[in-house]
């Protein structure tokens, strides 16, 4: 067992040695192992860890009530206006690439605003027009 953890312990996720390169791609491929859930290419915070705050904040003194969109403008948002959309950019119900387009959308400001500026109840009819139509 003490020879496993060693060799375990030699492993080191994303170094390559010719030890390591099993078949010889070198750092071919690489820039795929790179993780995008802190945001990477958004200017603010991924909005639904934005949203995630606005509803966990609830029944706090002072909760959280508004996001802030990469070209810089602060919203207001209410809690179930945020759980609805959390809602949308996770269902499993639509092709990824919808999903992502719509979360990169919820990133900016003008289509952000679209779906704070409606009751929760009508945003899965909006999405549906302008994703799914």
């Amino acid at each position: 067992m003490n020879d496993f953890v060693k060799a375990l312990n030699k492993i080191t996720e994303g170094v390559l040695d010719d030890e390591n390169d099993d078949y010889g791609l070198g750092s071919h491929g690489s820039e795929l192992d790179k993780d995008d859930e802190e945001g990477e290419g958004y200017k603010q915070a991924p909005m639904y860890q934005q949203l995630g705050k606005v509803i966990d904040s609830q029944g706090n003194p002072n909760p959280v009530n508004t996001v802030v969109t990469d070209d810089g403008k602060t919203l207001k948002v209410s809690a179930d206006q945020a759980r609805a959309i959390r809602m949308l950019m996770t269902t499993d119900k639509i092709k990824p690439m919808v999903r992502t387009k719509f979360q990169n959308d919820m990133q900016k400001s003008n289509s952000l605003a679209d779906f704070l500026d409606m009751d929760y109840h009508e945003l899965p009819s909006l999405f549906i027009k302008r994703y799914l139509a």
